[in-house]
């Protein structure tokens, strides 16, 4: 059946389909499909047991990360922000730089100094080394703030994680010496 502008019914509702698609934007759509992405894995978390006798259970963990990843999915989709815009206001293609070759470089040693220190350094020497480099040389910050950055992103680990939901956490002296104090 055509309509009085001679425009087929099908045809119209599918491009009216297609053009609210596209109104949404790049952005938007690729929110929502981490939004969709996000609540599949809530909906699998939700499935395991969240706490058990002996404390955490195999769900606690990610029931947590599932849930704060639908929040910030919610909210980048209410207020997604501007769009194309890098720090220096750029929206033109980022180009690699030597700057950019060293930090990603950094990052990459960073990754395997995390590897081998969790096999033979411990959590907290490894937490402080990777840290330092990755807030002291790749992000160019002062030695205090990534030796406190550090320090302190091992003492939460070693405390929240370690002692009282006790993962097991790679050991070094700094771990042993700290879990004979707490157990």
């Amino acid at each position: 059946m055509s309509r009085p502008g001679g425009q087929d019914a099908g045809v119209s509702g599918l491009s009216l389909a297609r053009s609210g698609l596209w109104r949404l934007g790049g952005t938007r759509l690729a929110t929502l499909g981490l939004l969709a992405a996000a609540l599949v894995g809530l909906w699998q978390a939700l499935r395991l047991e969240s706490w058990g006798f002996d404390g955490p259970g195999a769900g606690f963990f990610p029931q947590l990360v599932a849930g704060v990843c639908v929040v910030l999915a919610l909210v980048v989709l209410v207020a997604p922000g501007r769009a194309g815009e890098t720090e220096e206001g750029d929206s033109e293609v980022v180009r690699a730089t030597a700057e950019t070759r060293r930090c990603f470089a950094l990052y990459a040693a960073a990754l395997v100094v995390l590897a081998l220190g969790a096999a033979w350094a411990g959590f907290v020497a490894t937490a402080i080394g990777v840290s330092v480099i990755i807030v002291r040389f790749a992000e160019r910050r002062s030695w205090v703030a990534a030796l406190g950055y550090g320090a302190g992103a091992a003492l939460i680990g070693l405390v929240c994680f370690g002692w009282l939901l006790r993962v097991d956490l790679p050991e070094g002296p700094v771990e042993r010496a700290f879990y004979t104090l707490v157990r």
